[in-house]
């Protein structure tokens, strides 16, 4: 393994030495206009396709990009209310190169719609993204394993099908997701509990780093992840594309396809309509399968839009359905046998067959997710805009146990009602020198585990209690922008409240009814300065409020996905969070570095803590088998690390890219500042990529390594952090002009390892080597 590792860093040091006298000075420059008005624009978002090469404009529409290297390029323009503009360029050697924009305005279907990652509706946050061939790379995962290639962002996963985005530490109930600007509202509570959404239906997708999105809530402690889809068209022609995906591990095939386009002689209007198909067998791991771990997936989309004048509509609606295997090894019947497969290298054989299978049996989840939302903005004289939403989320999950003596004993089902609605003030487009965002939110939810209403449940025995829970925020924003700074102020106060009910025993028409209220108050503060066209620094203060979940307040019993035993604490205040981020940017001739630094001190911060002392573990052991307890317990906790990311241009074809991820956290109220359990291990990367035929074509090869967690109190685990590891990856792509192809090794050498973040890791390794395939058609 060592010797292959060390032979790619030779073969970067030797290529760097060979060609690192190439010439990559060439500056692009151009002005940015309004084709109506003649105005400059700025904040426009100017980009190379496939590079990372970008600028905004300033207050004079200006921008520049430089450090390029001579070739053929796409450029692209694009800007909140206007169309975008895509041209090819040509840069010839020592030269500067000019290129002026002129955007022509429309009603913008979303105006929070997120472009690649680096446009957002506010400037105080720390963001972060994948590139485009990144992204493309990517396809077809899950979200969360789609996002673990950003500095910062990890993957909590539960085996090899289960996973979801883990930003600075923190995730779940902490993380916000943004579906098409709803919140997403599933059980998001659970740690195997992954995003009930679909990649494919959001073409840009950028992850907050950090409290912010005080336009979507306060308790975004650990940060947000947007999900925007582009604009629907509003002129006549028809377009789509269809993408096929294969997996060699688990033999994973997906196929998703879009279509999209106006009307004939009905101008204006707008529609879109998307599907995704998955279906998927066994894992394996570098040694054996494991069972019961296929998965199956149909997911469905559409929307469509008018826009007139000042106007604009639009109605979106979709539709998530999941089946996922569990591990059959991770439901065990007694405490020894639970103690010797945690103790075992490798699982019993009865969990590890010999040949593949796509059959998905008990234990596993059903999940079925519908979304409604309906939009409508108008735009005044003045350049305000006011825009109403409404939204219905519908969440289905069944967690089916394993089979004792021939019939299902315990069936979880969580049913969620979600409906949202949001009104908000924008003067982004007016001539104000502060620019505001004002508005509210409100959010009424019911769930249902056990009898036909939510205020006549009928079982004490369900994980969860039946429940209902409102919601109102109050929030306002506002934006300076000048040429060497822009600076952002927000505050935000939310109420919540949640009844809960539950029967005093079983069947009785006795029914418990507890009531908790929360109010809590939010607020940020951001200031980026432009030193120079080469640096750039941003500091966020940020104040974050977050209530209990009714499952850290309530929980009680097996929780079948996670194979453990959850306790809850109805004693649990609110968490209050405050964080201090420095981010510096530098583009000089070959360097772009970005490094970030965090520090986030968490009051009556929640925590899914196990229950093992000094090395002796506790089980609980019902009729369903033996499993291990976890029970929430609140403490003050300290978050701090570092995010970077730097790319250094070896040649005008050639790109070095490393990125790091490192977070510790600590119970800052006890005596000895004990670490705790369950955050991600240092994390670095590194990967060389080559690119030919204009940027069509390109090959790379990547290191991923993880280390050994060692920030962690001993036994204060069911079992000790798995020894770090190395993972090689390797890339190939190009693009034609209506056709992209694309293949990716995952766990090249095959490398056996266990994950630190997989809940898993007690019974089994990770999955091994994985080779996909993927064809693109544009039609």
């Amino acid at each position: 393994m060592f010797r292959k590792i060390f032979l790619l860093f030779w073969f970067i040091g030797s290529t760097s030495s060979l060609f690192g006298q190439a010439s990559c000075t060439c500056t692009l420059e151009g002005n940015v206009t309004a084709k109506e008005t003649k105005e400059t624009i700025s904040g426009a978002y100017i980009y190379i396709k496939g590079t990372n090469k970008f600028a905004l404009s300033d207050r004079k529409g200006h921008f520049k990009i430089q450090s390029l290297c001579p070739g053929a390029y796409t450029l692209i323009c694009r800007m909140s209310s206007f169309d975008a503009i895509e041209i090819p360029i040509s840069i010839q050697d020592e030269a500067n190169h000019n290129e002026n924009f002129t955007l022509e305005s429309h009603d913008e279907h979303l105006q929070e719609v997120v472009v690649s990652g680096k446009k957002s509706e506010s400037s105080a946050q720390l963001r972060g993204n994948l590139s485009e061939t990144e992204r493309a790379e990517r396809d077809g995962l899950s979200l969360g394993e789609m996002l673990r290639g950003i500095s910062g962002v990890q993957s909590l996963q539960t085996g090899s099908t289960i996973s979801k985005p883990v930003i600075h530490g923190m995730h779940s109930a902490r993380v916000i997701i943004l579906n098409h600007g709803i919140r997403q509202e599933g059980q998001q509570w659970g740690s195997e509990h992954a995003p009930e959404v679909d990649p494919f239906v959001s073409k840009n997708i950028q992850v907050i780093k950090g409290p912010g999105g005080l336009r979507y809530g306060g308790d975004a402690i650990g940060g947000m992840v947007m999900m925007e889809p582009d604009a629907l068209p509003d002129s006549a022609g028809v377009k789509g594309e269809i993408q096929s995906i294969y997996f060699t591990n688990g033999r994973q095939g997906v196929l998703s396809g879009m279509v999209e386009g106006g009307i004939n002689r009905a101008n204006g209007w707008g529609w879109r309509v998307q599907g995704t198909l998955k279906n998927g067998g066994n894992i394996r791991t570098a040694d054996y399968f494991l069972a019961n771990t296929g998965v199956q997936e149909e997911n469905f989309s559409a929307a469509i839009g008018y826009k007139k004048n000042n106007w604009s509509n639009d109605l979106f609606i979709s539709h998530f359905h999941s089946v996922i295997g569990i591990y059959l090894g991770s439901h065990i019947g007694n405490v020894n046998d639970l103690e010797k497969s945690i103790a075992r290298s490798r699982p019993f054989e009865a969990f590890t067959p010999l040949e593949f299978s796509r059959e998905i049996s008990r234990p596993n989840q059903d999940i079925n997710h519908s979304l409604g939302k309906f939009k409508s903005q108008y735009k005044f004289a003045s350049g305000q805009t006011i825009r109403g939403t409404i939204a219905f989320q519908n969440n289905e999950r069944l967690e089916l146990d394993v089979l004792r003596a021939g019939r299902g004993v315990n069936n979880l089902r969580f049913l969620l009602h979600t409906f949202t609605s949001e009104l908000v003030l924008d003067e982004a487009n007016t001539d104000k020198k502060w620019k505001g965002q004002f508005g509210f939110n409100l959010q009424s939810q019911g769930n249902l585990t056990s009898g036909r209403s939510v205020n006549t449940p009928t079982l004490t025995s369900s994980l969860l209690p039946n429940y209902f829970q409102h919601t109102l925020g109050v929030f306002a924003i506002e934006r300076l922008i000048k040429e060497k700074f822009e600076f952002e102020v927000g505050l935000r106060v939310d109420q919540k409240i949640i009844d809960v009910y539950r029967p005093k025993i079983n069947y009785s028409t006795i029914i418990n009814r507890n009531k908790n209220q929360f109010t809590g108050l939010s607020g940020s503060a951001g200031l980026k300065y432009h030193w120079s066209e080469k640096w750039t620094n941003h500091l966020i203060l940020a104040r974050a409020f977050r209530t209990p979940g009714v499952n850290e307040l309530f929980s009680y019993g097996v929780h079948h996905g996670a194979a453990a035993f959850e306790i809850g604490d109805p004693n649990l205040t609110g968490e209050t969070a405050y964080n201090a981020s420095l981010n510096t940017l530098i583009d000089a001739n070959k360097w772009q570095i970005e490094v970030g630094v965090y520090h986030n001190y968490i009051q009556n911060f929640i925590y899914l803590k196990p229950m093992v002392t000094r090395g002796v573990a506790e089980y609980f052991t019902t009729v369903r088998g033996a499993f291990p307890v976890f029970q929430y317990e609140q403490i003050n906790a300290l978050f701090s690390g570092i995010d970077a990311q730097v790319n250094y241009q070896l040649t005008p074809k050639l790109v070095l890219q490393h990125k790091t991820s490192i977070v510790q956290a600590i119970d800052n109220s006890s005596a000895n500042k004990r670490y705790l359990v369950n955050i991600p291990a240092n994390r670095f990367e590194y990967t060389l990529t080559y690119r030919w035929m204009q940027d069509k074509q390109y090959v790379s090869v990547g290191l991923v390594q993880v280390s050994r967690q060692t920030r962690v109190e001993p036994g204060s685990d069911y079992s000790e952090p798995p020894k770090g590891y190395q993972l090689v990856q390797a890339n190939w792509g190009i693009n034609l002009k209506k056709i992209d192809v694309g293949i990716r090794i995952n766990n090249a050498l095959n490398t056996s390892y266990r994950d630190y973040l997989n809940r898993f890791r007690y019974f089994t390794d990770d999955q091994g080597r994985n080779i996909s395939l993927r064809v693109l058609y544009k039609i």
